[in-house]
């Protein structure tokens, strides 16, 4: 026969009522146990508060009050840890001054041995291709100081001069420059394998020997060569080498020692869109003579230099581009004047 109907479903095997009543049986024993649990911490709390603190018959426990004298020393030790501290924290910044300043004389001393003008040894060991090599695969990401600590890294430390291009508008380095060694056998060793072909970063630098300036100019005169002689007439010298930072008046004040310079007489080349110095220039003066006298300074080591930077100076034979605009956008010609025997302009 088959098994009546039933309405009851099963869970594991047990009817579904049944497992409810166990479930509420164990939740009531788990707060019976909890309620019990509580009653007993009252219980202890009571008897805790109506102990005595203090029993004349001993019945209760005592509890120890520190003296005067405790009391005193522990702000006594307390105050001299805090005293002790503060000293600490003053010697340390008394020490950190110290080092402070101490920096601040070795940056000055260093600033002044670089601002210290050549002597006449070093001046016309610059000008020698002997004491000179000429560098190239420089990371275009890396500076002149990184540069110097490639060099003394290996080996190569007595470095009089480093003459490395920048870009004009960034300002970075373009890859390849000269180095001046004080001493040939510095030199001799920057040319071998020992930092010939070394990795700068992730380039590799290539080290050769520098090739003497040509002839005609300055400073092929400085190396035993001679400048041509000026032209019939003629009172422009064209300068180049210049910071692109040098000012007309920075200019003018250089090459001033030579003679008179006529009135808007020093025409810097410029970008004719941004305005910003090409690195060479134009100077016009008032006779023919303070033009030789220019040039032939120059080809003295160091003879002229703008903002410490010695220039190379040429004679100009080129007429002024009537186009030619000063550094504030003005045609020259409306400020100072037609003139045919000024230099040549805008990089004209």
């Amino acid at each position: 026969r088959t098994q009546p109907y039933t309405t009851k479903r099963t869970i594991m095997g047990e009817p579904t009522g049944e497992s409810s009543k166990k479930r509420r049986r164990s939740r009531k024993s788990k707060k019976s146990a909890v309620a019990d649990e509580d009653n007993a911490i009252t219980a202890a709390s009571d008897n805790e508060d109506t102990t005595p603190q203090n029993d004349e018959d001993g019945g209760g426990v005592d509890v120890a009050k520190p003296t005067d004298d405790e009391e005193k020393e522990k702000v006594e030790k307390v105050e001299k840890e805090e005293k002790n501290e503060e000293e600490g924290d003053e010697d340390a910044a008394e020490d950190g001054k110290k080092r402070k300043r101490k920096r601040k004389r070795k940056k000055k001393a260093a600033d002044e041995a670089e601002d210290a003008p050549p002597t006449d040894a070093d001046a016309a060991k610059i000008q020698d291709v002997e004491h000179t090599v000429f560098i190239e695969g420089l990371p275009f990401t890396s500076t002149e100081q990184q540069v110097r600590s490639f060099f003394v890294t290996h080996g190569c430390k007595d470095i009089l001069q480093l003459r490395l291009p920048t870009w004009q508008d960034s300002g970075r380095l373009r890859g390849f420059g000269h180095v001046v060694f004080a001493s040939q056998e510095t030199r001799t060793l920057a040319l071998s394998d020992e930092v010939n072909g070394k990795n700068m970063g992730n380039r590799y630098i290539t080290v050769k020997e520098a090739n003497a300036p040509k002839a005609g100019t300055t400073a092929g005169a400085v190396l035993g060569g001679q400048a041509r002689d000026q032209p019939k007439g003629c009172k422009i010298v064209y300068v180049r080498n210049l910071p692109y930072e040098a000012t007309e008046e920075q200019i003018e004040e250089a090459f001033k020692t030579c003679g008179k310079i006529l009135e808007g007489g020093v025409r810097i080349a410029r970008n004719h869109v941004n305005g910003q110095a090409k690195g060479f220039a134009y100077v016009e003066y008032k006779n023919e003579e303070s033009a030789l006298s220019a040039v032939q300074k120059a080809a003295k080591p160091f003879g002229l230099t703008v903002l410490k930077r010695p220039v190379f100076v040429d004679y100009d034979e080129g007429s002024m581009k009537g186009s030619f605009r000063g550094s504030e956008g003005k045609l020259w010609s409306k400020e100072h004047g037609d003139s045919n025997a000024g230099g040549r302009g805008r990089g004209g």
